[in-house]
């Protein structure tokens, strides 16, 4: 008998383990966000292409350098080999001319090569740096402007993970919720259908009519309803936790989640007006980011103000060049067929006028930076209306359930009366099966209740972080 209790306990053991095996907590779901979630790996490849502007913006210190080369081979010289003959001398073809006796004395008695013609090769090498000396502070206003983009990447990917933790937690309440609502539920089939078997057995003994067994079967319908509407509930809530993590195979029952309710309900011991300076504080996410791109905007005014026609650039150009039929160091003699240079030069460039563009610029740049400081301000306002609106569905809903709760105790009391006149025979036990499905509406309205309490408070919690 032992052995047996023994193995019994040992399954038992067993089945928890295995089930615990594919329990995922809060942390571990997060965990998965964090890793998987397709928006927020996004975001944070939005951080890296950030970050990639602000080096190409740091670039502009550096000098740019340019290198032009050209290698040609030419099959047919446009110059080919000059000969000059002691004819060519005598008929004054050299531009000079003389007799015979003449040319012999000077050893020019046969054709003589003047030129060998060109090569068939021809080289150009050419390397130009150019150095910005001066630019108006568009460069470091450049860098400024790029270091915000990056500080509003990297806050929008932290606002984004922290809304999806808020999105997570609220559905993990509700399927909470909701598993309490399936047992509450299959209590109350199991009641129902208690009922229509007392009612039946009533209508059959002449003590009913046949109205009060059909609306017994009805209550039995309608908690068959109710079961498929929740099934479908617990379907959306996990599609979207599965559609949070980018997990497909997590199901309801794998999650492990218990609400908090005192730390819910403790909200209420802070005032409206300090959730509301919380929300809409300078350091919460969304402030900070229409901040900055405020900022950006006056960058992007400054930019434009310093590219204006009489701000020109100034910059050191060092150009050094390199031709000739031969490729220097590597091919012998290169020194005495090449020509090379080596210049300097102080370049200023500006645009004299191109229409009134860059002015209209200005102007765009003006408008743009005055919308800004209007989104920041409308912000704040939608923030403060979102939590209000939050807090004052906490609040109802609180109310709706202490109402339901107060409900319970009575109906709950009604039973035992209940209970007690049956004993005494002066009820029957319909009555009582009636008042139990009773008790557990109420029941099913104060989770639908909490439900909702719940999803305003991590909201909340979201635009008060």
């Amino acid at each position: 008998m032992k052995i047996k209790k023994f193995c019994y306990t040992s399954l038992v053991l067993a089945l928890i383990s295995i089930e615990s095996l594919f329990a995922l907590t809060h942390e571990q779901l997060s965990y998965k966000i964090m890793l998987n979630n397709p928006n927020l790996q996004n975001s944070k490849k939005d951080i890296e292409l950030a970050t990639l502007d602000l080096k190409d913006s740091k670039a502009a210190y550096q000098p740019q350098i340019e290198l032009l080369t050209s290698a040609t081979y030419m099959f047919n010289p446009p110059i080919g080999k000059i000969v000059v003959t002691p004819e060519d001398y005598i008929n004054g073809e050299t531009g000079t001319s003389g007799s015979l006796s003449s040319l012999s004395t000077i050893g020019l008695d046969g054709p003589v090569t003047v030129y060998q013609g060109m090569e068939d090769t021809y080289y150009d090498f050419n390397i130009k740096i150019t150095q910005p000396l001066y630019t108006w502070d568009k460069i470091n206003t450049s860098v400024d402007l790029y270091n915000k983009v990056v500080s509003i990447k990297s806050i929008k990917s932290n606002s984004l993970y922290k809304k999806l933790l808020s999105e997570l937690e609220a559905r993990e309440a509700s399927i909470y919720y909701l598993k309490q609502m399936r047992e509450n539920l299959i209590n109350q089939k199991e009641i129902a259908n208690k009922l229509v078997e007392v009612v039946e057995e009533a209508y059959n003994n002449n003590m009913v009519i046949e109205q009060e067994v059909l609306e017994a079967k009805i209550k039995t319908k309608k908690i068959n309803i109710a079961i498929k509407q929740l099934e479908k509930e617990e379907n959306t809530q996990i599609s979207q936790i599965i559609k949070l993590t980018n997990d497909d195979i997590i199901d309801v029952d794998d999650i492990e989640y218990v609400v908090d309710e005192k730390k819910i309900e403790s909200l209420f011991s802070q005032t409206k007006k300090e959730i509301l300076k919380k929300a809409t504080s300078s350091s919460s996410d969304t402030l900070q980011m229409l901040s900055l791109l405020k900022s950006i905007k006056n960058d992007q005014l400054k930019i434009a103000n310093n590219s204006i026609y009489y701000k020109p650039d100034l910059a050191l150009q060092v150009e050094t060049n390199y031709s000739g039929y031969r490729l220097p160091i590597i091919e012998k003699g290169y020194y005495t067929k090449d020509q090379a240079g080596l210049n300097f030069t102080i370049a200023i460039k500006t645009t004299l006028w191109d229409g009134g563009k860059k002015i209209n610029d200005i102007a765009r740049k003006k408008i743009e930076r005055e919308k800004s400081q209007y989104n920041l301000d409308n912000a704040k306002n939608e923030i403060a209306q979102n939590v209000s609106e939050n807090l004052y569905t906490m609040q109802l809903t609180t109310a709706n359930i202490e109402y339901q709760e107060l409900n319970s105790q009575i109906i709950n009391k009604k039973i035992v009366n209940l209970v007690q006149e049956y004993k005494q025979g002066f009820n029957d036990i319909s009555s009582i099966l009636k008042k139990q499905l009773e008790l557990k509406a109420s029941e099913i309205e104060t989770y639908k209740q909490k439900i909702e309490r719940a999803k305003s408070y991590y909201t909340i919690m979201y635009l008060i972080s």
